[in-house]
């Protein structure tokens, strides 16, 4: 069996809540990532996606000039804006396990944790690879199953 462990992004990029929208915007930007999980000392306290941030800007600062805008943005605290009850598993779930609460519940990431704190991340994208891998497996075990 395959575990959340083996696949999952460890030490992923965090915040606190007390961080503004424009540090998550540019983190986000910067690092080519959808989803912070936001701590408090080690521990999971919520999750701020490129949705929320998207959300936030078009609720509160669309009729806003850009200047506005990003004073705004760097005002606004992450924890008015991010999920706070949050489905994560931890690092034994089994990602066939992690991949069912991904569809059931219409998630894009999963965040890791081992009593409470954070230890990593799981995403969609990690799924995707993951299929790409098995795809690839079965390619190759069909070329040698041809070429006998």
């Amino acid at each position: 069996m395959i575990k959340i462990s083996d696949i999952m992004t460890k030490n992923p990029i965090t915040l606190a809540g007390t961080d503004s929208l424009a540090q998550a915007k540019a983190l986000m930007r910067g690092n080519r990532i959808r989803h912070i999980p936001i701590v408090d000392q080690g521990l999971l306290t919520g999750l701020i996606t490129l949705k929320d941030l998207l959300a936030a800007e078009e609720s509160n600062l669309l009729t806003m000039n850009p200047t506005q805008r990003q004073n705004n943005e760097e005002k606004v605290r992450i924890e008015e804006f991010m999920k706070s009850n949050l489905v994560t598993v931890d690092e034994q779930t089994s990602v066939r396990e992690a991949a069912l609460h991904l569809s059931k519940h219409k998630l894009g990431c999963l965040p890791v944790v081992n009593r409470g704190k954070l230890v990593g991340i799981i995403t969609d994208s990690d799924f995707v690879n993951v299929a790409i891998n098995l795809l690839e497996l079965a390619d190759q075990q069909e070329m040698v199953t041809n070429d006998w």
